[in-house]
């Protein structure tokens, strides 16, 4: 009976190497995934300068600069801020013109350069997303 388990689940890993290969379940094994990175935005005033960023990169990934990164962000900021992309971070900026709490999300999605081209899959998910707020105050 033992034998028989043991003989299945090398059968089933052998399959699955077979049809999905190594990357893939190295990826998801070692949690290769794109990540935000969690922190709690600056708090504005009303008519200073603002500035922060929010910054990510894949995690358990050496070579996390090998990868492109697209950010995108959706919902509101406070009117008079901005928002800017470079490389592996998002940069809010401006000057804050309205109080209030200001909610949105940053999402990220990533992709992977190979010989071939572009890989569609180089992580074991492809995106994440985080929530940040952001509050102004007089």
């Amino acid at each position: 009976m033992i034998q028989l388990k043991r003989f299945t689940g090398i059968c089933s890993l052998s399959l699955l190497l077979l049809f999905g290969g190594c990357d893939e379940i190295y990826e998801c094994i070692f949690n290769i995934n794109p990540e935000i990175h969690s922190k709690q935005l600056l708090i504005g005033f009303v008519g200073d300068d603002y500035y922060d960023i929010v910054t990510a990169e894949i995690s358990n990934e050496v070579n996390d600069n090998d990868y492109d990164y697209f950010f995108d962000v959706i919902g509101e900021l406070p009117p008079g801020i901005f928002y800017d992309f470079n490389r592996r971070s998002v940069e809010f900026f401006g000057t804050p013109e309205e109080t209030g709490t200001y909610r949105f999300r940053v999402e990220l999605f990533v992709e992977g350069y190979d010989y071939d081209g572009y890989d569609r899959s180089p992580t074991c998910s492809e995106s994440t997303v985080r929530e940040f707020t952001i509050q102004v105050v007089e």
